[in-house]
């Protein structure tokens, strides 16, 4: 290879053909243009998370579509939220070490490789399938069925996960958001959770948004909310194309006793971080935050995570200097300006 500059550029030279995601905040593809301008420095990264960039690398060549190379890598981020050229340069130097050998993941050695969690892989593979125009895998036509309602809701234990992400990979086709939208509301528990894992990355329509809202308000009417629950729906509809109906859902949620629950709090800030751009739901957040029985630390690992997320610090920082705030969220901020001096 001649001189290599970066990322990008080293995969160019080796005639390959590539798609980069973010694995942090949810499985969404970047384009090219958007990850060149981040790997050179130019641009801060557009969806950190705890200020570093998670990325998955789906890498091939016209040849050979079946034999894919994937590398799951995370960088750190520097204080204004984008890549230093020390550290870019540092893992490609590893690659080329490494050319032909092992990827980063089987690197040990290698300090940026990662492995998502088994939920996120199977997301992943079934967006790579579909963006190369393969088949769904074996558990897809399973899944499908169980969806449909053959089996009986009840049927659920030998439903493959893999085959769930397919379905959500593929809500375009096969009538399979008609089939959704029309289950949620039958689903047990385990198999909901299951779904719940995959649609938080895909861009769900108003039947199926509306289907996860009525499990919300029917969990929100029992005595006793289960707010790990009430999370899961959270992140269920974050991609959601209704964001005035995600906004509303998280309004009545943060008044709720489930609303300053460190679950609900996390789904919010970690998925739905747009919806606080809101006057009213980033107050309701902010005072359920203040209120969090995890404390300070808590507090100031949300807000700190938020802030570095490009084009919410204005949101943020017009919420926490309202005059409106209560005396416990105004000594939550208090501390936490402490801790930057």
């Amino acid at each position: 290879m001649s001189q290599v500059n970066g990322i990008c550029d080293f995969l160019n030279q080796a005639g390959t053909q590539f798609k980069i995601f973010d694995m942090g905040r949810r499985i969404k593809e970047i384009s090219t243009e958007d990850f060149l301008l981040f790997e050179q420095g130019n641009t801060a990264y557009p969806l950190p998370l705890q200020q570093q960039a998670w990325l998955g690398f789906l890498v091939w060549t016209e040849d050979k579509k079946s034999e894919l190379v994937i590398w799951f890598l995370r960088f750190p981020l520097d204080a204004s939220g984008k890549l230093t050229s020390g550290i870019r340069d540092d893992f490609v130097l590893r690659l080329l070490n490494k050319e032909g050998g092992e990827t980063p993941q089987q690197d040990e050695s290698n300090p940026y490789g990662f492995k998502p969690k088994q939920e996120h892989m199977a997301s992943f593979h079934a967006k790579a399938a579909k963006l190369l125009d393969q088949p769904a895998s074996s558990y897809y036509e399973h899944a499908r069925d169980y969806f449909v309602g053959k089996p009986g809701y009840d049927q659920w234990a030998f439903v493959g996960f893999q085959g769930i992400a397919d379905l959500a990979a593929r809500l375009d086709e096969d009538n399979n958001a008609e089939l959704i939208a029309e289950s949620i509301e039958k689903l047990p528990p385990q198999p909901f959770e299951a779904l719940a894992q995959c649609i938080e990355h895909e861009k769900i329509n108003a039947d199926i948004s509306q289907a996860i809202v009525n499990r919300i308000n029917h969990e929100l009417e029992k005595n006793e909310t289960d707010a790990n629950f009430i999370s899961l729906c959270i992140r269920a509809l974050s991609n959601t194309q209704e964001q005035t109906l995600l906004e509303l859902t998280l309004n009545t949620i943060l008044n709720t006793e489930a609303g300053p629950h460190p679950e609900v709090l996390a789904s919010i800030s970690g998925r739905c971080w747009l919806a606080l751009k809101s006057d009213e739901t980033i107050q309701l957040f902010l005072e359920a935050l203040a209120n969090c029985t995890e404390g300070q630390n808590f507090f100031n690992l949300i807000i700190v995570d938020l802030i570095n997320i490009p084009g919410m610090q204005d949101s943020i920082l017009k919420a926490v200097k309202s005059t409106e705030r209560s005396e416990k969220l105004s000594r939550a901020i208090g501390e936490l300006f402490k801790s930057f001096t």
